[in-house]
């Protein structure tokens, strides 16, 4: 990789740490995504009602080349305490900007998501997994049902977010003819067309709810949100909801 002593090659450098993928992608002038994270999901629960969600990531094995080139320092495919934790350091600063790939609505309102918490990362079986958590308290009220939704994705469409259920992540992306294949151009059809090369089907598994569940009533779903579309309205994501209120 290039390395250019000017301000915008640095802040693309520390954007690569945790974003590699979204960093490269320059225009949408190819087919998409080029990379690709499987993510599992749950709510958590305080004593005051929703304290935020859980999420899992795992990168595909390019994306995590891409990213090891950078913090992978003496280049030896592991990664030391000094380089997990400077990747741990700027990935919760550098994927800010894209609001972490989650869209949130409570009660039908925008929720921005300007923070994370917990944050871990692991190499394992030549993938990066990251672990975090999003707040988004919203407590509980007598006699009134709140809802959540929320997506995950990037609404550039470089990146495919598939869910996960549990920790099932066997998805081979690669097994797309088009996936980081940059020479072909962007189509309506990208996304229908990763799906099915790939053989990911929309998520049907049960949402873990964890925490302080016994003192509400609890019910959740997996919907599409029309109202979420991306990729210039032609992805319509599905939206994990959950609605409470107390017992």
């Amino acid at each position: 990789m290039k390395r250019e002593g000017t301000n915008t090659t640095t802040c693309k450098m520390l954007l690569l740490v945790f974003l590699a993928w979204r960093c490269l992608a320059g225009h949408a002038a190819f087919a998409h995504p080029h990379a690709f994270v499987s993510c599992t999901f749950s709510f958590f629960m305080d004593a005051q009602g929703l304290a935020g969600f859980r999420q899992r990531w795992v990168l595909d094995e390019m994306t995590t080349v891409s990213v090891l080139d950078v913090v992978d320092r003496n280049r030896d495919g592991i990664l030391s305490p000094e380089e997990m934790q400077s990747l741990r350091d700027l990935s919760v600063n550098s994927l800010r900007e894209f609001g972490y790939f989650t869209a949130v609505r409570v009660n039908g309102r925008p929720f921005p998501v300007r923070a994370i918490t917990d944050f871990s990362a692991e190499l394992k079986d030549h993938r990066l997994i990251y672990d975090f958590r999003v707040p988004c308290p919203v407590t509980a009220v007598p006699g009134q049902r709140q809802q959540v939704k929320v997506a995950v994705y990037d609404d550039s469409f470089y990146t495919y977010v598939a869910y996960a259920a549990e920790r099932n992540t066997d998805i081979d992306p690669s097994r797309d003819p088009m996936f980081a294949n940059r020479d072909a151009p962007a189509r309506p059809e990208d996304f229908e067309r990763f799906a099915r090369a790939a053989g990911i089907e929309k998520f049907s598994g049960k949402i873990p709810i964890t925490g302080d569940t016994d003192h509400f009533k609890l019910a959740s779903r997996v919907e599409d949100a029309h109202d979420m579309a991306y990729f210039y309205g032609q992805i319509v994501p599905q939206t994990f909801v959950l609605e409470f209120e107390p017992r």
